[in-house]
């Protein structure tokens, strides 16, 4: 009788331990659509301290296809499950079950790295010599790193969606560049390493078709002296790295340490973030100074569109037209929330945003388009049908609760 009653007690407790880590292992959740309308390629964000999971790898079941559950961590250190939703109806509600799995079958969607040249050696300013590339995704370079050293692919770190991709220098100028993506394929792995100058010029991919210079280019990082945006320049070191390379987001982080930024030190950290199927990246900033700003190059060549709403959480500047390095229509946007938005100006470069940190964050997105994009942007009218899915998304966030 005992040896009974002992049988029962373990097998009891096996099936105590086995709902236990069937619990930890799937879960679902409800996601909610309260706007009126059509929400496109959303990544999903969920705090992974509200969900009952344990270690390993998942995968999402939405709308009875196998999705990516991704892990990544945001600039304050908080960690978030993201889920890529390719549709979600107006008002609809749909319901996601959580479990374990990879998602084999699912591409690789983005990418980020950062690469630079083996094999050569440093003559003052510039990197002589030198036959092959490595990608360690990490360096740490002095604040007097300069232009055009040839040390670095494409002169900083890249990133892309299958939308559209970027890069900016990893130098004393700090801009953003735009390039163009005529495929939804990965391409960056392939720019760049075939010369300095290769991606100035049309391929079966798209191009660089961007002109920077000195001016702020798209969603660089500046501070306002009072008259114009002064971008990233005169710092002590820095340090660049990418901390997600994954199908459905990648992402760089930056150190700046010792920024002058209007005669005033100090240390600025900030995370480029790109989603699967989206035209724009998202930047956070950490930085205990006003002033900050953003902005876009001007072009005689181009409309400026404003829309800075009270009503709206999102506002945005934008300019379009035939301002593309290869004569093409080409469509710019900063978005960025109302309330940090201190006052919109401009500069002899720039169309300028200046922001009012909240408690030293700042965020906001930049986005760019092409007629010469898979899905093509060539009209006034095209561009604002874009802009306005990017802000029905930033207004009308997902809700989730959990079942």
């Amino acid at each position: 009788m005992n040896n009974i009653f002992s049988t029962r007690k373990y097998l009891f407790i096996f099936c105590a331990i086995l709902l236990i880590q069937v619990s930890l292992q799937a879960q679902t959740i409800s996601v909610k659509n309260n706007s009126a309308r059509t929400i496109r390629d959303y990544t999903l964000e969920i705090p992974t301290e509200e969900l009952n999971l344990s270690f390993g790898s998942y995968i999402a079941k939405v709308n009875d296809l196998d999705v990516p559950v991704e892990v990544v961590t945001d600039i304050k250190g908080k960690q978030l499950a993201i889920i890529p939703i390719e549709k979600i109806q107006g008002n609809e509600e749909l319901f996601i079950k959580l479990q374990k799995g990879t998602a084999v079958n699912y591409p690789k969607r983005t990418y980020a790295e950062l690469s630079h040249k083996i094999g050569g050696q440093f003559e003052g300013q510039k990197y002589t010599g030198g036959y092959s590339w490595v990608k360690p995704n990490y360096i740490s370079l002095p604040g007097t790193f300069h232009d055009h050293s040839y040390y670095i692919k494409y002169e900083g770190p890249g990133w892309e969606s299958d939308k559209t991709a970027f890069r900016f220098y990893l130098d004393n100028r700090n801009a953003i560049d735009v390039f163009g993506k005529k495929t939804s394929d990965i391409v960056l792995p392939a720019v760049g390493v075939d010369g300095f100058d290769s991606y100035h010029k049309m391929a079966d991919w798209g191009m660089d078709n961007l002109i920077v210079g000195k001016a702020l280019g798209l969603g660089s990082i500046a501070v306002w002296d009072g008259e114009k945006a002064v971008r990233v320049e005169k710092k002590d070191s820095m340090v660049c790295y990418i901390p997600a390379d994954g199908k459905i987001r990648s992402q760089v982080k930056t150190i700046y340490y010792g920024w002058d930024a209007n005669d005033t030190k100090r240390d600025l950290t900030s995370l480029i973030s790109i989603d699967a199927g989206s035209l724009a990246s998202h930047m956070e900033l950490l930085v205990d100074i006003d002033n900050i700003a953003t902005g876009i190059i001007k072009s005689e060549k181009a409309e400026l569109i404003i829309s800075n709403e009270k009503d709206s959480k999102w506002s945005y500047i934008a300019t379009f037209g035939q301002q593309s390095m290869n004569d093409d229509m080409q469509g710019l946007v900063v978005f960025a929330p109302t309330a940090q938005i201190k006052e919109i100006t401009e500069d002899k470069l720039n169309h300028i945003m200046i922001f009012t940190p909240r408690n030293g964050y700042i965020e906001y997105y930049f986005m760019p388009t092409w007629e010469l994009d898979k899905d093509p942007v060539k009209t006034k009218e095209d561009l604002i049908r874009c802009i306005n899915e990017v802000l029905n998304k930033l207004n009308n966030p997902l809700i989730t609760r959990n079942l």
